[in-house]
């Protein structure tokens, strides 16, 4: 029972059962699961019942600390046995459902463990053996979370009620806590469970019939709290407006002593030191948010690769800088980043799985981005929305390949798009655009511009849409050319003479972007990326303070080897080591208009704009290290300066030469 003080019935049976039936789109849901826990983190300790169906019998494994402590079939007692490799045997039990209930401590996880249980923070993560998981079928799962006074929690699926727990409920051993909080949620088709606990104060608000929650600890709450709950909602509205009704009827975004960020069917867990960061409410928020309807939502098959990150990168990063008129400089950046990738063995997008690694990141996330960029261009956003749609409405709450993807969309646009999905996601890398023979001739009344796109890649040809703008006295003109060859001409009628033509100036186009400058960006995504310590006293410190820069740990080398020119090097010293180090190795000073940059501020950082070297110094240890923290967020930048404070005093990108892509016409 539940205390109506806090009742909040979300869902009523009307719609529970609409959407049981409703977003399977024909396809039977699999069997039924009542699964309660109870936690106690103080003592680290959990107690379970699992009810559901089982006619044919089932294994699994629970975590060490575990075991069972009773099983049924309907009401008769039910016998498990243990296998040669651990696992519980449940016999079949026709006809009738199985309950099983288990119990135990589990203590703090090792390092790489992904569960906890503890009174700054839990998580269960699926499938993590806290729990008997005996299906593979996606089925509607009912579930229900006791936790102590102090502590509440998230869960898969829709909330539907949260209210003490009535003490008749309780066990005798835990009549003691009759402030328990009793949290149950709903969810119409999944194979997966997750929960999560916390110290979490509560702020929530209805935004156009969906409970958006916000769960920090006190501090957080009071710092951060409102400011998440009002970005949140704006997200949320926006998001509903463009792709419908929210998949669940709830959604939480709740804090975690690890540093994550990560979304989950009806919630999503944040780093407590990533929640301060101020860029965090409109980059990593959103993104979580979106996920509630591809990955979460419209779940992904990972064997045939991964389309979920692209999609949300698109309509969540993409979508709050076009909002905020930035989305051109986004677009810039990614072209940036992609064309740092490392020139051999990069994968293609199909190949994309999820994982941390950065250059595989960068495809998922960044060139496919850009593919559905790329395909709105070309549909419209009325086709290109519309697809969107039908794709959630057939996918939602089942599991959707890239092939059920590309025919949601060819199906709005009323043609085949598999060339163009064949191109941009199963092969690697993009096209090198160049213009040539380009003229113009004068008429009595303007003139034409002609001229050939060309584009060069080991996969060109790639189908594109080229815009193509052209400045003149009175304006500019932009022509949008289809391109699907190697070679494709154009004409664009002028009424004057034209200053400038420029190809793509605004990087709608996944392609590489010219010559680049010098970013650090290199020395993150290359392997082959050494490490210069300075200090030898200090080797192991400018070691560790490498792989935070970096992301991954690299060896020093020997001061006495011989630097090679054109592998990349990560140099860390102070800052006159670093000063004369470079002048030993008749490495030029910074460009003139930062000829001081070698001694500005406290610590600063710089990529040598003429070889992959980046050079890492300051004044002092503490300095260096609140540098080497940042530098990881700043891959786009060739240079980073902290102040006195730890202040970011400057921080910039080199200079390029000349635009291949844009022609200044003379007389």
């Amino acid at each position: 029972m539940l205390r109506p003080s806090r009742c909040r019935a979300r869902l009523t049976w009307a719609l529970l059962v609409a959407l049981q039936a409703g977003h399977a789109s024909g396809e039977a849901p699999g069997p039924e699961r009542q699964l309660t826990l109870r936690l106690d983190p103080a003592e680290q300790r959990l107690a379970g019942e699992l009810v559901q169906p089982l006619p044919e019998g089932g294994r699994f494994t629970l975590l060490e600390g575990l075991a069972i402590s009773g099983a049924q079939c309907g009401e008769e007692p039910l016998e498990l046995g243990l296998d040669q490799e651990g696992r519980w045997v449940v016999p079949a039990c026709p006809a009738q459902t199985i309950t099983l209930r288990w119990q135990g401590r589990l203590e703090s996880p090792g390092r790489g463990a992904r569960h906890a249980i503890a009174e700054a923070g839990t998580f269960l993560p699926t499938r993590g053996g806290w729990y008997p998981h005996l299906m593979e079928d996606a089925g509607p799962l009912w579930l229900a979370v006791h936790t102590p006074a102090g502590q509440r929690t998230v869960g898969s699926g829709s909330l539907i009620a949260e209210a003490a727990a009535d003490i008749t409920e309780q066990t005798p051993q835990a009549r003691d806590a009759s402030a328990d909080l009793l949290t149950r949620f709903y969810h119409p088709r999944t194979r997966e469970v997750e929960i999560a606990a916390g110290p979490w104060a509560l702020r929530e608000r209805d935004v156009d019939g969906v409970t958006l929650r916000v769960l920090f600890p006190e501090a957080l709450d009071g710092a951060f709290g409102e400011i998440y709950l009002e970005r949140a909602a704006q997200h949320l509205s926006a998001f509903q407006a463009r792709l419908g009704r929210f998949p669940f009827e709830s959604f939480s975004i709740a804090a975690s002593p690890a540093p994550v960020g990560l979304a989950f069917p009806g919630f999503t867990l944040l780093g407590e030191r990533v929640i301060p960061l101020p860029f965090i409410p409109d980059t990593s928020l959103p993104h979580e948010i979106m996920h509630a309807w591809w990955g979460a939502g419209v779940q992904v098959d990972y064997p045939s690769g991964n389309w979920a990150e692209a999609l949300t990168t698109y309509l969540a990063d993409h979508a709050v800088a076009e909002t905020r008129g930035e989305d051109a400089d986004l677009r810039r950046g990614w072209l940036l980043d992609l064309a740092s990738l490392p020139a051999s063995g990069e994968p293609a997008l199909r190949g994309f799985r999820g994982g941390p690694d950065p250059a595989g990141r960068l495809i998922g996330y960044q060139h496919g981005a850009l593919l559905f960029h790329m395909l709105r261009q070309r549909l419209g956003d009325a086709t290109f929305d519309a697809a969107l749609g039908d794709f959630a409405t057939r996918w939602m709450h089942r599991t959707a390949d890239w092939q059920a993807l590309e025919a949601a969309f060819s199906d709005a646009a009323g043609e085949d798009l598999s060339l163009f999905f064949a191109a941009w996601r199963d092969h690697p890398g993009r096209p090198d655009l160049a213009l040539d023979e380009v003229r113009f001739t004068l008429g009595p009344d303007g003139g034409w511009l002609h001229g050939e796109l060309v584009q060069r890649g080991e996969h060109a040809p790639w189908p594109l849409d080229v815009p193509l703008a052209v400045e003149t006295e009175d304006g500019s003109v932009t022509l949008i050319q289809r391109m699907d060859g190697e070679r494709q001409s154009f004409a664009l009628p002028l009424a004057g003479e034209p200053r400038a033509l420029e190809v793509d100036p605004d990087a709608h186009l996944l392609r590489h972007p010219g010559e680049l400058p010098s970013l650090l960006r290199r020395l993150l995504l290359d392997p082959q990326t050494r490490l210069v310590a300075l200090t030898p006293r200090r080797t192991a410190e400018l070691e560790g303070l490498a792989a935070r820069t970096l992301g991954r740990p690299l060896e020093a080398l020997p001061l006495t080897a011989e630097w090679q020119v054109d592998t990349p090097h990560l140099v860390i010293g102070t800052t006159d080591e670093v000063i004369e180090w470079r002048q030993n190795q008749s490495l030029a000073a910074p460009p003139a208009f930062r000829e001081a940059l070698e001694r500005e501020g406290r610590a600063r950082f710089w990529m040598h704009p003429e070889h992959p070297v980046g050079l890492l110094s300051g004044d002092d240890p503490e300095a260096l290290a609140m540098l080497a923290a940042r530098l990881r967020h700043h891959g786009q930048r060739s240079h980073l300066v902290l102040g006195g404070d730890g202040e970011t005093r400057d921080a910039g990108t080199w200079p390029v030469a000349s635009n291949p892509l844009r022609i200044e016409f003379t007389d």
